[in-house]
């Protein structure tokens, strides 16, 4: 219920970020932290880990006493039910208590890797989509990236009053960060998958994070850039048109980061003619304006369009100058007469899907 800190007269909220900021040190002596040696953090660390452990089995217990029909059907799907039974409970109950149910992100994290690796498919796609819904909804803060334990002001944890529950928030924060990275790991290695269902999911996922959370945005941009090199059409056409609706709709302010991640994919070696279309006719979209960052932005543009130009142009005198033959036997015929295709596509000058 209502109150995650219980105890040490603070009733403090179940939402573990609210929690963590009410009792957040004044900027001023945050600041004036100095970083600790290995051993004292160590100390530190182990403080909260015992703090949480506490936290975990008095919530256990008051669940155990309650005796609820709810509580007796989640320990039973948790340890017998069908995958659904087990994602459902375990998301169940993180949204319930974030902080007294880690275990639970731990087991969806587990059970999203395995479906992945062993061919569960249709698990995977169930536990993307209640991972997904957990971190935006239940654990990550909508205006912050989070930080790891090392990165807290550490040597300052006692400079107010509940330390020991402090240094509890802390440890709970570097647990979600690292389990949004192996998420966020989770979701890439999804979207080259060669099930289409799957790699839609991951990516349409990554752009619902990237959309909505400002954690992970490197990771999760990356993964949508990554897709305009992809063998099917419809998929890089998808998410051509997912990072227009980022730059377009949700985020302006990102144009710049977005156009220099798909430059940077674009001259990436071994990078074919087909992504570098869909990266260019993208670029080719992006809204500008007359402000002074709108003004950067087409400046960098034009000069990835001579650069292009300048890769093409090189392209094209060493196949002139090999005779044509840019790969061996076949595949140079094939590759040249997918390149033909693409410039046709340029010519009459479609969207890109």
């Amino acid at each position: 219920g209502g109150g995650g800190g219980g105890g040490e007269g603070e009733r403090l909220s179940n939402i573990w970020f609210e929690a963590s900021a009410a009792l957040a040190l004044p900027t001023s002596i945050a600041k004036s932290a100095k970083e600790l040696p290995q051993r004292e953090m160590d100390a530190k660390e182990e403080v909260a880990r015992k703090a949480l452990e506490e936290r975990v089995a008095t919530h256990e217990k008051q669940a155990s006493r309650s005796g609820s029909a709810d509580s007796k059907w989640l320990k039973l799907v948790r340890t017998s039910g069908t995958a659904a039974d087990k994602i459902a409970a375990a998301t169940v109950l993180a949204q319930e208590d974030p902080v007294a149910n880690m275990k639970s992100l731990e087991s969806l994290l587990a059970l999203l890797e395995k479906a992945r690796v062993k061919g569960g498919k249709r698990g995977a796609v169930q536990a993307v989509a209640a991972l997904q819904e957990l971190f935006r909804d239940a654990l990550l803060p909508l205006d912050r990236k989070l930080k790891y334990f090392s990165e807290q002001p550490l040597e300052k944890s006692g400079a107010g009053p509940l330390e020991r529950k402090r240094l509890m928030y802390w440890y709970i924060e570097d647990m979600i960060k690292r389990a949004y990275t192996r998420f966020v790991n989770a979701l890439d290695a999804l979207s080259r998958d060669p099930l289409e269902v799957l790699k839609e999911k991951s990516v349409k996922a990554a752009y619902d994070m990237l959309k909505c959370r400002p954690e992970q945005e490197r990771g999760l941009l990356n993964i949508l850039v990554n897709k305009l090199g992809d063998p099917h059409r419809r998929t890089a056409s998808n998410a051509a048109h997912l990072l227009l609706e980022l730059v377009s709709k949700d985020h302006p302010a990102m144009k710049r980061v977005v156009a220099r991640e798909v430059e940077t994919f674009c001259f990436r070696r071994g990078v074919g003619l087909k992504a570098q279309y869909y990266a260019a006719v993208l670029l080719n979209q992006f809204p500008l304006n007359h402000t002074s960052e709108g003004e950067k932005l087409a400046a960098q543009l034009v000069e990835f369009y001579f650069s292009v130009f300048q890769m093409l142009h090189k392209r094209s005198k060493e196949e002139a100058e090999n005779g044509g033959a840019a790969a061996d036997g076949d595949d140079a015929k094939g590759s040249k007469d997918k390149k033909q295709r693409w410039r046709d596509g340029a010519k009459k000058g479609g969207r890109g899907g």
